[in-house]
């Protein structure tokens, strides 16, 4: 299959099993080095994970690919795509929301999650481990596997921000028009826009005035950027190639600029503070193989998934005996040796109701439209 053409149905979601190994063969991975699965295996999408481009990784869930192989993938761009795929009839057995939209997950036909199956549960960060959103009526939706950072980055070679300067304003700033990128996505443009404007006390609300500065100033961002972006490969190739020089990262994107060495950069601490998230897992509208599923699940909460969640994807693993496994210098560096002091410290993602959701995506599309 044409190189190009494989790459876009491995983010698409859409790769057989025969071409995800040939994905992997991309990366410098042949199908010797995938398990195999064993006598316990079961038909092929059997199993199907709804998640996120990227956490097709099996070391994520490595327990559960040594025992049943590799599951079927589907991937969304964001929550509220892979929400609206679920309403309209997309079925999927595990999904993998984030704490502060799991009250849209919860109208997609969830399945409850038996406390008494999960292994590791005990084991995650108390800050984390049962937030009030992950229950409906004293049943449990959602258990947490990573959780992380937001910030802003910048290459130290082609801009001459210091430290001191860190701050969200920063992607307001027109000396670098045209040079500046930032996620697609209402819940990178709000909570931006409100810190930068001083909205610290509820970033991901702003309503009526408060609104209304919002808007206007990411109507003068528009003018300032080189694109919206969708994918973080994207934008972490315009970054590397020095075609953007700042611009909204997750922190898996700085981990995989750090790793490739290219270019000199920093992931920023704004003054104003970061912007965290809890992330999970819960099950799914499709009624599978209840094994299979707590399988998986406990298999994402394992320690050594969380350990190669903290060294690959530079996120924090909900698993507190995760951290012991990795070394102390590289969570030094990711900002990650102090987990629940650090959460603490930050804007924790929150739920914002959906009327007013919707009003903040109308306002957006009609900022990227030209309206």
């Amino acid at each position: 299959m044409n190189r190009v053409r494989l790459i876009d149905r491995l983010v698409q979601g859409k790769l057989s099993r025969r071409e995800y190994v040939e994905a992997m063969g991309l990366f410098g991975v042949t199908a010797a080095m995938l398990p195999i699965a064993s006598n316990n295996a079961r038909a092929e999408g059997d199993l199907l994970y709804f998640t996120w481009a990227g956490f097709e990784d099996p070391g994520l869930f490595p327990a559960y690919v040594d025992k049943w192989g590799l599951p079927e993938f589907s991937f969304y761009g964001d929550e509220y795509e892979g929400i609206e795929k679920l309403r309209a009839g997309f079925e999927a057995d595990i999904c993998c929301p984030c704490i502060d939209v799991m009250p849209r997950w919860m109208s997609t036909g969830m399945h409850p999650i038996d406390e008494s199956r999960l292994e590791y549960l005990d084991d995650t960060f108390e800050a984390i481990r049962s937030p009030e959103a992950a229950f409906d009526k004293g049943e449990r939706f959602f258990v947490p596997t990573y959780w992380g950072f937001s910030s802003l980055i910048y290459r130290t070679d082609l801009t001459d921000i210091q430290p001191e300067d860190e701050s969200w304003t920063l992607l307001f700033d027109e000396k670098y028009k045209n040079r500046m990128a930032i996620w697609d996505s209402t819940d990178a443009v709000i909570p931006v826009a409100s810190l930068a404007l001083g909205f610290d006390d509820d970033p991901y609300r702003p309503d009526g005035e408060r609104l209304e500065q919002v808007e206007a100033l990411l109507r003068k961002q528009r003018e300032l950027m080189r694109f919206y972006w969708t994918s973080s490969t994207d934008f972490s190739q315009a970054f590397a190639a020095g075609e953007v020089v700042i611009g909204f990262s997750w922190a898996g994107t700085a981990a995989q600029l750090r790793s490739d060495g290219t270019v000199p950069f920093r992931w920023a601490q704004p003054k104003e503070g970061l912007i965290s998230f809890v992330c999970g897992l819960g099950r799914s509208n499709r009624a599978g193989d209840e094994a299979a599923v707590y399988d998986f699940i406990n298999a994402s909460m394992a320690p050594e998934a969380g350990k190669y969640m903290i060294e690959t994807f530079a996120y924090g693993a909900a698993n507190k005996t995760s951290f012991e496994m990795v070394d102390p210098t590289l969570l030094a560096e990711l900002n990650l040796q102090n987990p629940e002091e650090s959460l603490a410290g930050s804007h924790s993602y929150d739920y914002v109701p959906g009327e007013l959701k919707q009003k903040h995506i109308e306002i957006f599309d009609e900022i990227k439209a030209g309206f």
